[in-house]
């Protein structure tokens, strides 16, 4: 049987079988890179105690700001780095860095090596958000891609609920190195797997709309509103994954008294409200017109302004307030992902370099948000306590947010045209 070509695939009308193995494996190794990143949180109640004072609030933040690090470095390289080992070749490399970090930080009692293990997932989780959605998009038709990559965006909130749910059942019963291990066992499956099933179709590049040098996509990078929404995706990061993803299950724990399970169970619950709602975002912004697209971004921020005020909250009602800021805090990162990242490529859309340029600078962004947040909230809450540093640090970035959220967009019910070009050929439904 003669095999279809990449061009004959984007235009056939039926999504093939072989499609839908490619983006099973595809997802199964962007998977490792959630687990791999989130399953420090989980374990403070055993990374604490093993190693022996060593660690302390803002050391733990640096453990989860190592990924991010990398992640700051590799976000503009990255695609270039793509084009010249190929995307196959890239998803392998990413999962081999992301088993053999787990595994060494699984093997190690030294926190400068487990720190170096951190820094080597990081490689991976950089390369494989770049690489994965062009192995993903190659096989499907055009007309369903959107939904191919639907699925695929699922990989961080779904490897995030994992990761939070499984980490202390796995320690609690064999040790949290048995964590490292699993994970790293994993990965060495995706990888198997992601080696034997993933090819390029016949007359595919995958040179993921990269041309020309290094150097000459920095002219994409003058473009002001990308940057607007980059610092909308800073501080963002820098709240959200800096600060509630990595410290929040262990203020349940240490000053609401959940129990590490339960308190690691309870912090996944926002995860899971944000899968949820990031489809239904982008169903709602899809039909507001240009000019009033900005308003989803404003409600998100506010949203969010609330919980800074009480997230770490421990007087009478704490449980009830609790409950307030897992809602909250679910559905505001539900509507980040399903409204405003989508805009992204949108603002550069003139060329496929364009757009993947437009995605590098979020990547940047938010990677820098998450390396500094973890760390100087982690030195700001042993200074002042839980509660100030995260009235402190969250809600400055929530108003600067807010008030940055009415600058991406041109606003007003009569809006036509996005830097002049017409809404409906700036804004094609679906993003």
């Amino acid at each position: 049987m003669v095999e279809l070509t990449a061009d004959q695939i984007a235009k056939q009308g039926k999504v093939s079988g072989k499609a839908w193995g490619i983006l099973a494996v595809t997802y199964l190794a962007s998977f490792c890179a959630p687990l791999c990143q989130f399953k420090i949180p989980p374990l403070a109640s055993w990374l604490f105690p093993a190693f022996h004072g060593a660690l302390d609030s803002v050391t733990f933040g640096t453990l989860m700001s190592a990924i991010a690090v990398i992640g700051v470095v590799l976000a503009f390289p990255a695609a270039f780095i793509a084009r010249r080992m190929g995307l196959k070749n890239v998803i392998l490399l990413s999962v081999a860095c992301l088993g053999a970090g787990s595994a060494v930080g699984g093997l190690t009692s030294d926190l400068n090596v487990l720190m170096a293990s951190r820094l080597l997932e990081g490689v991976g989780i950089g390369l494989i958000g770049v690489a994965a959605p062009s192995c993903v998009t190659i096989w499907f038709p055009e007309r369903k891609r959107g939904l191919a990559l639907g699925i695929w965006a699922t990989w961080v909130p779904v490897g995030s609920v994992v990761a939070f749910n499984s980490a202390p059942a796995i320690a609690g019963a064999l040790g949290y190195q048995a964590v490292f291990f699993v994970i790293a066992a994993v990965c060495a499956v995706a990888f198997l797997l992601f080696a034997l099933v993933y090819k390029m179709p016949p007359g595919a590049t995958g040179d993921m709309g990269v041309e020309g040098t290094f150097k000459e996509s920095l002219k994409y990078c003058k473009n002001r509103r990308i940057w607007i929404l980059g610092a909308v995706f800073f501080l963002f990061a820098f709240t959200t994954i800096g600060i509630m993803n990595t410290y929040y299950n262990t203020f349940l724990e240490t000053q609401l008294g959940f129990g590490a399970q339960t308190a690691s169970s309870l912090s996944s619950i926002i995860m899971l409200l944000s899968l949820i709602v990031a489809p239904l975002t982008g169903f709602v912004s899809d039909r507001l017109p240009l000019g009033r697209k900005y308003l989803v971004g404003l409600v998100m921020m506010g949203m969010l302004f609330l919980t800074g005020w009480c997230m770490f909250y421990t007087g009478p009602g704490a449980v009830a307030v609790m409950w307030f800021v897992i809602v909250l805090q679910g559905v505001g990162g539900g509507m980040c992902g399903g409204s405003l990242r989508p805009m992204a490529p949108m603002l550069m859309r003139n060329t496929a370099m364009g757009a993947t340029m437009a995605m590098a600078i979020m990547q940047f962004c938010q990677n820098l948000g998450s390396t500094l947040g973890s760390p100087v909230f982690g030195a700001l809450q042993e200074a002042i306590g839980w509660d100030m540093a995260g009235i402190v640090l969250q809600i400055p970035a929530y108003v600067i947010a807010f008030v940055l959220c009415l600058f991406i967009l041109p606003r007003g019910k009569n809006v036509k045209t996005l830097d002049d070009v017409p809404a409906e050929e700036a804004w094609p439904r679906g993003f």
